[in-house]
Parts: structure tokens; sequence; C-alpha cells
């Protein structure tokens, strides 16, 4: 899909997307709305179902931008923590929407990555049920060079969404801010 620019910090073959671009990999049509105050809007709306997989406990800080932009959209949730010996990821918890397979893009949300390890899992998870990888989009407000060079070239498939690029490991500040952990 040569259409999505470049991350040229990291590497000409890696796409990113600007967030605004999140959903190109979706189709619209034209759809009549009829507003609270009876005007009727000539508007657009997903031709097919957009799901999104928060990433716990980072990803939840995103769902309620999510529940603005995408009222109607189902959302599933994973758990993945590090073990503390290894440092290896291990899955706890997986609850995905019904039907993910068949949906026409699948949104994975993380708010901070940094070694990418559980961004990895994660769609080596979503791919094991079946998601097709050019339908998986990940959207992150903060990547580590290291996690996303490592996640592209694993899976060059995916589209991401960056919004702040950052040094290969950074403090995990999204669960100390918004969850007090």
């Amino acid at each position: 899909m040569s259409h999505f620019p470049t991350c040229s910090a990291l590497n000409p073959s890696i796409r990113c997307l600007t967030p605004d671009r999140a959903l190109n990999n979706t189709s619209f049509v034209e759809s009549k709305i009829s507003t609270p105050a009876g005007h009727r809007y000539n508007g657009l709306r997903h031709a097919s179902e957009v799901s999104a997989v928060l990433l716990l406990r980072g990803g939840a800080s995103l769902e309620k931008g999510l529940r603005r932009v995408i009222p109607d959209c189902r959302t599933g949730r994973i758990l993945i923590q590090s073990d503390m010996r290894t440092g290896e990821p291990e899955l706890h918890h997986l609850a995905l929407p019904k039907g993910i397979d068949k949906h026409e893009a699948v949104l994975l949300l993380d708010a901070q990555m940094s070694s990418g390890g559980s961004a990895l899992m994660a769609v080596q998870v979503l791919a094991d049920h079946g998601v097709d990888l050019d339908r998986i989009v990940l959207v992150t407000y903060s990547a580590g060079r290291m996690g996303l060079h490592r996640l592209t070239k694993v899976f060059p498939e995916i589209a991401v969404v960056v919004g702040n690029l950052v040094q290969d490991i950074e403090e995990r500040w999204v669960e100390r801010r918004y969850f007090r952990c």
C-alpha cells in the first residue's frame, strides 16, 4: 500500500500515518442524518464494521476519544504484561468482539509503546484470530524508535498511527498519570 507516507526518521520502508489518516483503510457510504434539532445532514458512515482492541491499561485512556469519533465502535480488550524474571510478554486477558475477522478495520489502541513487545504479541493474537494484517491499524500516542522498528519489521503489512516519536525507552507515564499506578 504505497499511498501511506513514511517515517523517514526510522526507515523509508515503514508506513506511519498521521492521526487524520487512521481510517484510510476503510470505505464510507453516503448517509442522511437527522440532527436532534430536526435538521437533515448529508454525511458519511462506514460501509462495514470497524472495531477497536484496547491494550490494557494504557489503551483505555484512548477509549473516550474513540467513542467521540466512532460512537458505535465495538471494542475488545487485551492485557499483556511482561514476566518479571524474563521480560517476555505474557497474555493475561483476551476479550475480542465477535466476528472481528470479518471487520473492515481493527484499530489496536495503546497509549505508549517502548520496546514493542506487547504490540508484537497483540498483533499476533489478532492474526491468530483471523484478522488480516492489512486490516490492523496500531494507534499509539507515543512510540519508541526501536519498538516501532521491531514491530514494522515483523509485521510490515500493518498501518501505524504515531502521535509522538520518542527515544527508545521512555518511562510509562500514561499509567502513572491516568491510573495512578
